[in-house]
Formats: structure tokens, C-alpha cells, sequence
């Protein structure tokens, strides 16, 4: 289960994980210099997080520490790079580049530590979902932590909205997410047109992933029908004798996964399905569909350019 965590841990973020594939629609918005102005009425603001925690924020932060790849992402895509004093682990938070210049609090498969933490004097701490021991400990130190969860796309739009109220940037947020609505829903009217096309992705060692988490989401929207839609949990590990049977047209592996289309297409096992004879099996960018951020819509395409070449020529 170890490949599945690696590629899970980008999503939850203590560590990391579809290249800017796309049309010019799609490019992430650039961060400002000056941060976005926080509405003086929003504050002190008190809202319940994604697990359930009711987290009062009592000024717009100034000190925001991120404990998840995806939120760095939506902090410098709302223009508050200059507030961000902490993230994770640069192995990880690497985008944009200047998030590799802030401060580390953590390590890979690591929570954050409390004492780096306190020590760059956060007003605001944004991480995704687990770890409660270290966030009550943190809570207890009179600082703010607030969960997202992001379980498909709209719920990552969602998130971005929630962080924007959270920070006081809310209309760059909603901006941001009504731009990622509407170019999603242009890449999904070109896919319309095309056939179904049955898919199956390889995070690693035949771990994959099921419908209970965004990923999933993100492949029905790029116009894939995913064998896996039949796993009970999140990240299955599916067997080379499933994928004969369910042959499926397209075979995508994560780029942190360790495969390579050489070594996909060269199994014995798999020799017969009709991704590999077709040599329908591509590499897609590992960080662009695992952090619910502002890039998803680039995950979203570099899929269904390999999904549907035809309709992106």
C-alpha cells in the first residue's frame, strides 16, 4: 500500500503528487506582489472546517503556515505568497518556485514540527485531513487550523472559495474558481463529442484509484470510463489478471509512480490488453491531478488530450 500512501500524500499532504498540457485557457493565474486586501467586516470570522471543527480566525491572517502542497498552490494563486512563512516540505511544496524559498515545518510522511511551527508565529495553519493528535496540540497553542478535504472537483472549487473567505481574499477566489468551472466544463463539451473510452491508472505497483476520491472524478471529466469504478475504497491495488479481463483502451500511469511506457508495454501480462497493442499508454504529470488546487483544470486536460487526441489536434 506504500505506492498508493505516496501518491495519497500529495492529496493529504504531510508530502506530495496529472506537464502543463493545455490550451492557453488553462494556465494558472500568476501570484501578485501585493496581497489581496482583506474586507474589513469578515472578521473575526468562525466557520467549521472539512472535519467538522468550528475554527474562529479573529483578523485576516498576516502569518500562514501550509501543511499541504495544494493549499501553497491556492495561497499564492489568490495572491498572498508574501503571507506564506511556512510550508510542509519542499520536495513537495514546489510550486510555485518561490514556495521553495519559505521555510519547512515538516518532512515526507512526517507531521509538521510544533516547535517550527510555533516558531514562525502563524495566524492561520491550512492543512487537509488527519493527523489529530498534532492539530488539537497546535489548537492548544492558540492557533487556528483549518482542514480541507477535497472529495471531487466541484469540492475543490469549493475549497478554494472556503479558503478564500478563511484568508479574505474572496473575490480573488471566486474568480479563480468560476475560471476553473468554466474551463472545465469547455474541455468536457469537447470531449462530449468523442466515444467513451475505457481507462485504467496506474499510481504505482497496480495501485489505483476508486470513485471515492477526486481523481476518479477528475477521469470522467477528461472522458474516461475508468475500469475501477467498481473498487469500494479509495485506493485500490487492482491485479494484472482484472485488467486482462476488463482490457482497458488506455492505459495512464502517474509520473511518480516508477513505470515507464517501456516497461508497461513489455509485461507478458498485460501484452494482450488493447492500451498496450494500440500503444494507447501514456505518462501523465503526477502533481496536476493529486493536489486539489488551482491546476487541476491542467490535470483535467492533460488527461483528455491522452484520452481523446482527436479532439485537441
Amino acid at each position: 500500500m506504500a505506492l498508493a500512501r505516496t501518491f495519497r500524500g500529495a492529496v493529504l499532504v504531510a508530502v506530495g503528487a496529472l506537464a502543463s498540457a493545455g490550451c492557453s485557457s488553462s494556465q494558472v493565474p500568476t501570484a501578485r506582489s501585493t496581497p489581496t486586501a482583506a474586507p474589513s467586516h469578515a472578521f473575526p470570522l468562525t466557520l467549521s472546517d472539512d472535519e467538522g471543527v468550528r475554527v474562529t480566525v479573529p483578523s485576516a491572517p498576516r502569518r500562514i503556515v501550509t501543511f499541504a502542497p495544494a493549499d501553497t498552490e491556492i495561497v499564492f494563486a489568490l495572491g498572498l505568497g508574501s503571507r506564506l512563512v511556512g510550508v510542509s516540505y519542499h520536495q513537495f511544496d514546489d510550486y510555485p518556485p518561490a514556495a521553495t524559498a519559505i521555510p519547512e515545518v515538516g518532512g515526507p510522511n512526517t507531521a509538521p514540527s510544533i516547535e517550527k511551527v510555533v516558531a514562525l508565529h502563524p495566524d492561520l495553519l491550512l492543512v487537509t485531513a488527519g493527523g489529530q493528535d498534532w492539530k488539537g496540540h497546535l489548537r492548544q497553542l492558540g492557533i487556528p487550523v483549518f482542514t480541507t478535504n477535497a472529495t471531487s472537483f466541484d469540492d475543490a472549487l469549493h475549497d478554494i472559495r472556503t479558503l478564500g473567505e478563511v484568508t479574505g481574499a474572496e473575490p480573488a477566489a471566486d474568480r479563480l474558481a468560476a475560471s476553473m468551472a468554466s474551463q472545465a466544463a469547455a474541455i468536457a463539451q469537447r470531449v462530449s463529442a468523442e466515444s467513451g473510452v475505457s481507462c485504467f491508472l496506474d499510481l504505482g505497483g497496480l495501485y489505483t484509484v476508486g470513485p471515492n476520491d477526486f481523481p476518479f472524478d477528475l477521469l470522467g471529466r477528461a472522458g474516461c470510463d475508468p475500469v475501477t469504478a467498481s473498487a469500494t475504497t479509495s485506493y485500490p491495488q487492482w491485479q494484472k489478471d482484472e485488467l486482462v479481463k476488463e482490457d482497458p483502451a488506455v492505459y495512464l500511469f502517474t509520473s511518480d509512480s516508477g513505470d515507464t511506457v517501456h516497461g508497461i508495454e513489455s509485461d507478458a501480462q498485460l501484452a494482450s490488453i488493447a492500451a498496450v497493442t494500440k500503444g494507447q499508454v501514456y505518462s501523465i504529470d503526477s502533481d496536476l491531478i493529486s493536489r486539489p488546487g488551482p491546476r487541476l483544470v491542467q490535470g483535467i486536460t492533460a488527461l483528455a488530450r491522452a484520452l481523446h487526441p482527436d479532439a485537441f489536434g
